[in-house]
C-alpha cells in the first residue's frame, strides 16, 4: 500500500496541481495538512482546497475524514486586513483513502476550537492545533493513521508546548496496540527534543533516509524553504518497501511517500 503526506499551503493557489499529483501517484491513503474546507458559496477560489482537491480524487478515493482545527472569514493583524477568505472557511488535517473507515477523531491538544479573527499574537500563542486519528480495518489487519500539523515557531525549535503536543501522540498510541503510521508537518527540526522523544519510541523515516529537506528552495519573509518539518513515524507493525521525498513545486513542502506493507 502506498501513502502521501503532504501540507498543501494555505498561501497557495494549487488544488488543481496538488489533485493531480495524487491522482498521478494512485496511493490507497493520502494525509493532508493545511486544508480549507469552504463554509460559503461566496468564499475565493483559491481557498477551496478541500473541495477541489476531492473532486480530482474522489473517484478512486471515495472516503474522507477532516478534521478543522479553526473557524473564520478573515485574518486582521495590527488593525490591518492580511487575509480575506470573502466568507467563513476552517482550517484543518484531513485523511482521504481507497478504503472504508472503522473510527476517527479530531482531537484539540492546543486550545478549543474556535473563531480566529485577531491574528497579532500568532507568532507568541498561535492558533488551536488538533491532530485526526484514523483507524481502518485491512482485511483481517487494522491500521491507525495519525495526521498532525504542529505547533508554528519561526525558528522550528522546542518548546514546553511542543514537548506536550508530543506527549500528547505518545499517550494517544498508547490506546491501541495496532500498525501505526504517524505523519504531518510537525513545524520542528530534527535536532529538537521533542522529535527525539518520538524517535525512541518510532522508526523515523525522515532521519533512517539521511533527508536534508521536506521544502523547495523559498523564503517568503515568514517562512525559508529548504529544511526539514515534515515527517514519517512508524511502528514496528508497519513494514517499509520504499520511502521517498519527492521533488516538485506543488506546495511550499514536499509530498512524503511510503509504499508499505502491515506486518
Amino acid at each position: 500500500m502506498k501513502i502521501i503526506s503532504l501540507n498543501v499551503g494555505i498561501k497557495i493557489d494549487n488544488s488543481k496541481k496538488v489533485g493531480d499529483f495524487i491522482k498521478s501517484q494512485d496511493p490507497d491513503f493520502v494525509a493532508l495538512q493545511e486544508v480549507i474546507r469552504h463554509l460559503d458559496d461566496s468564499v475565493y477560489k483559491m481557498y477551496r482546497s478541500k473541495s477541489d482537491i476531492e473532486r480530482v480524487i474522489s473517484k478512486k478515493m471515495p472516503y474522507y475524514f477532516f478534521g478543522p482545527q479553526w473557524i473564520t472569514n478573515a485574518m486582521i493583524m495590527g488593525g490591518k486586513m492580511h487575509r480575506d477568505f470573502n466568507g467563513y472557511v476552517e482550517q484543518g488535517n484531513e485523511i482521504i483513502s481507497k478504503y472504508p473507515i472503522v473510527t476517527a477523531t479530531n482531537e484539540h491538544y492546543y486550545k478549543k476550537y474556535s473563531l480566529e479573527l485577531e491574528w497579532n499574537k500568532f507568532y507568541t500563542e498561535d492558533h488551536p492545533r488538533s491532530m485526526i486519528v484514523v483507524e481502518y480495518k485491512l482485511k483481517n489487519r487494522k491500521l491507525q493513521i495519525i495526521n498532525l500539523h504542529g505547533l508554528y515557531s519561526r525558528n522550528k525549535k522546542d518548546s514546553e508546548k511542543t514537548i506536550n503536543q508530543t506527549k500528547f501522540i505518545l499517550e494517544v498510541v498508547k490506546r491501541k496496540k495496532i500498525p501505526t503510521i504517524i505523519v504531518g508537518d510537525f513545524n520542528l527540526f530534527p535536532e529538537t527534543k521533542s522529535i527525539k522523544m518520538l524517535d525512541k519510541k518510532f522508526r523515523n523515516l525522515i532521519k533512517e533516509n539521511k533527508i536534508k529537506s521536506t521544502r523547495p528552495k523559498f523564503n517568503d519573509g515568514t517562512d525559508k524553504g529548504e529544511n526539514v518539518v515534515d515527517y514519517i513515524f512508524i511502528n514496528d507493525q508497519i513494514k517499509v518497501n520504499k520511502f521517498e521525498v519527492f521533488n516538485t513545486t506543488i506546495s511550499d513542502h514536499l509530498p512524503l511517500i511510503l509504499d508499505f506493507d502491515i506486518k
